[in-house]
């Protein structure tokens, strides 16, 4: 999987415990120096090299096919994964979006769970539940943390051995969930990417606009509402209430900021 927000899918794994899964990914945009030292894959000359060694790849879409074939006959699935919700969950959706093949995903994955939640409702004295530190740990077994076929075998030995499927079960969420907060989470970040103007210029907080683009408005829309109704508009805007709280902000001296903004264009 990805190494950040905006990084590209290099491998896809998965097991059941008898069975594995594992794809390389050919990247779209090159790989950075920086990736390179996590995860040990180099891209050159069209060919992905892992550790210096060079291994088959598919493009993106090749590999999640795949990928969608393998669970085919294990169906119903749930995905699990450390991290699953805030990080794997996102990516993979997008990708399979991204792809076309959300139909035949859903088709046979009704939904993920998370076992990082579950190893702290589990150990809730830890300090770390990074999967790394809890191999070390429970199992006695270090691995290569960054390579996806070793991070799901050691998951899948974590997982077997000390949660059970009550507690999995708690922790798991629709693919339909993710779905949808994947795409408030792309439309979210569109609409942040308008308000640079105001926070370059200091006339709101990056809190802020976040908050502003979460609720669904951008700049054009602040725009559009001063030059019609001038104060009163902007205020009625972010002020109007949501479940008894603003839909933005009711601060005055915020308000008054954003209108100087305007009134200097």
């Amino acid at each position: 999987m990805p190494l950040g927000n905006n990084a590209e899918i290099l491998q896809i794994a998965a097991t059941d415990g008898s069975d594995e899964f594992n794809a390389y990914v050919l990247p779209q945009h090159g790989i950075s120096p920086a990736a390179t030292a996590v995860n040990k894959l180099t891209f050159l000359h069209g060919t992905l090299f892992y550790n210096g060694r060079p291994v088959a790849a598919l493009s993106l879409p090749q590999a999640l096919k795949k990928f969608v074939d393998w669970l085919q006959p294990k169906a119903p699935c749930l995905l699990l994964a450390h991290n699953a919700k805030s990080f794997d969950a996102k990516h993979l959706v997008r990708a399979v979006g991204k792809a076309n093949l959300s139909d035949s995903f859903e088709e046979v994955v009704l939904g993920f769970s998370d076992a990082l939640p579950a190893f702290r409702e589990l150990l809730p004295e830890r300090k770390s539940h990074s999967q790394p530190n809890l191999a070390t740990d429970l199992l006695d077994e270090s691995y290569n943390a960054h390579n996806a076929l070793a991070d799901v075998q050691i998951l899948h030995k974590l997982t077997s051995k000390f949660l059970d499927t009550q507690l999995l079960t708690k922790h798991s969420f629709t693919t339909t969930s993710i779905t949808e907060r994947t795409s408030f989470l792309d439309q979210k970040g569109y609409n942040m990417a308008t308000f640079k103007p105001l926070t370059k210029a200091g006339a709101i907080s990056v809190g802020m606009a976040g908050k502003a683009a979460a609720s669904g408005l951008t700049l054009h829309h602040l725009k559009l509402a001063f030059q019609r109704g001038g104060v009163d508009g902007l205020s009625h805007i972010l002020r109007e209430k949501f479940d008894g709280k603003p839909r933005v902000t009711a601060n005055r001296r915020v308000l008054t900021q954003i209108c100087k903004y305007f009134q200097s264009k």
